[in-house]
């Protein structure tokens, strides 16, 4: 993989989390039609050209679908089947897959620090002490773990209490599946994703959204520079 590797900008997760706020306040269920662009990008306080690129953020994510001349939906169930299908035949690159990562799991962790109630911190809890469980075994199984990381990261998705995240579960355990393939296996990898989910979980349990959000993010940077750091072993 010859490509560069691409970051998301703070600007673009902000329009994009202005209108998954947005969503979320007015109740929108799948089928539902955003507002007309103008009307819309009024509502946001943001032009129509930056509610455009949060629109296409969220349609890479497959929570939205533009269908020219008609509007701007959120997806069916079926359709957000389609794009976990589109994931697991590869169609999506490497980056992309963090990109999107990022850009669910950012304001799903700042929320959770914001929301969660002890009961969702004591889930959280045990999904880290499970993990932490399955990484001192010896000898490590990979698969085990992979399945544990994504579930620490997914019950961290479900204290947000974010409805429409919640809905999107599925693309997101996808999408997490495939971008922790491997990386865990690279020397360091484990000890250093420790760390930070021991970071995230303490951020989330004293209230810190700040911290929470900024360590998810260099998490998931550190996860895909493994990932290249893999790409380029293997390519040799």
């Amino acid at each position: 993989m010859n490509s560069p590797v691409v970051k998301v900008p703070p600007r673009l997760q902000s329009q994009a989390r202005l209108l998954l706020d947005y969503i979320e306040r007015a109740d929108l269920r799948p089928g539902d039609r955003l507002d007309p662009e103008r009307e819309l990008a009024k509502k946001l306080g943001i032009s129509r050209s930056s509610l455009r690129e949060a629109i296409q953020v969220l349609q890479t994510q497959g929570r939205l679908v533009v269908k020219h001349g008609i509007g701007v939906f959120l997806l069916e169930d079926q359709e957000g089947e389609e794009l976990r299908n589109s994931l697991r035949a590869a169609h999506h690159t490497i980056e992309e897959l963090f990109q999107m990562r990022e850009i669910l799991e950012a304001p799903a962790v700042e929320w959770a620090a914001e929301r969660r109630s002890e009961e969702q911190l004591k889930a959280i809890k045990r999904a880290a002490q499970a993990l932490q469980e399955a990484v001192s075994q010896d000898p490590i199984d990979f698969d085990k773990v992979r399945l544990l990381d994504m579930n620490f990261h997914l019950t961290i998705v479900k204290s947000a209490q974010n409805q429409f995240l919640n809905q999107t579960l599925g693309t997101l355990q996808e999408i997490m599946y495939r971008s922790m393939d491997n990386t865990l296996k690279l020397p360091g990898r484990i000890d250093a994703s420790e760390d930070e989910h021991g970071v995230i979980l303490e951020a989330i349990e004293r209230r810190d959204p700040i911290t929470a959000r900024l360590t998810i993010i260099q998490h998931i940077h550190n996860a895909r520079d493994a990932w290249i750091q893999y790409l380029k072993k293997v390519e040799g």
